[in-house]
């Protein structure tokens, strides 16, 4: 059984964002990311100056998806979190792994990316 998804049907990527405390943006996926849904991943990592985007629920990465990651990695800071193996692999066959903070879960890419106050002064 062959299955695909060609370029006339709806979006499969959906995207939700959230700001927590420290200003850091959280960006969760769901979905596939490849040529037909890039526009939604590169809409949803269009703002924020330190964005962590939550690949856990993306099933497929292509190199279209991994692409728009690093260019917005060349605009702001960007912690990864990945969960499946097909993601995993896409972001270490392009070597995109070793430009990008990649993290286990988002609570470690919250806290990598949240400032840390001077000791001393209020946050």
């Amino acid at each position: 059984m062959y299955c695909f998804r060609t370029i006339d049907e709806p979006s499969g990527l959906t995207f939700t964002s959230t700001v927590r405390p420290g200003g850091v943006r959280v960006v969760t996926l769901v979905g596939d990311i490849d040529a037909a849904t890039v526009g939604t991943l590169d809409e949803a990592l269009a703002t924020g100056e330190r964005l962590v985007v939550d690949l856990t629920r993306v099933a497929f990465l292509s190199c279209a998806g991994v692409r728009s990651l690093l260019d917005a990695h060349a605009r702001t800071r960007v912690a990864v979190v990945v969960g499946g193996h097909a993601v995993t692999r896409s972001l270490e066959a392009t070597g995109a792994d070793l430009l990008l903070e990649i993290h286990p879960g988002v609570g470690a890419a919250i806290a990598d990316l949240t400032p840390v106050p001077e000791p001393g002064r209020e946050a």
